[in-house]
């Protein structure tokens, strides 16, 4: 219980019965019950409102991310991507196709583009 030993409850129970005495002691047992009691509701209470509070955030959250979503018009991405390429027009730039570096992006994947494995390419 709270992890106090029989011996931590006899000190208690000897310092309450000095303090308190032999007659309020019941009362005081009882009184405090009764408060404790009632701090683990507050306390119930306090964590059901904040997990309330949590719950709508999350809820708002996803909300957000799929209008954000369902905003991204992922032709007009790809449709950019591929137009790079041609507009940075750099001398000895590495030879990429743009395929694999759509097909990671829109995957949401980290691993290095198809052209670079198939020409031998590596980035430095």
């Amino acid at each position: 219980m709270f992890g106090l030993g029989i011996s931590e409850i006899i000190v208690i129970v000897v310092a309450a019965l000095i303090f308190v005495g032999p007659k309020q002691l019941p009362e005081f047992i009882k009184s405090a019950g009764k408060l404790f009691v009632q701090i683990r509701r507050a306390a119930n209470e306090v964590k059901s409102t904040v997990d309330g509070v949590i719950r709508e955030a999350e809820e708002e959250v996803r909300k957000e991310a799929k209008s954000i979503s369902d905003s991204i018009d992922q032709k007009a991405i790809s449709k950019n991507l591929s137009e790079i390429p041609a507009a940075l027009d750099i001398p000895g730039a590495l030879d990429v196709s743009m395929k694999g570096v759509r097909a990671n992006f829109a995957t949401g994947g980290l691993e290095l583009p198809d052209a670079l494995e198939q020409t031998g390419n590596k980035p430095k």
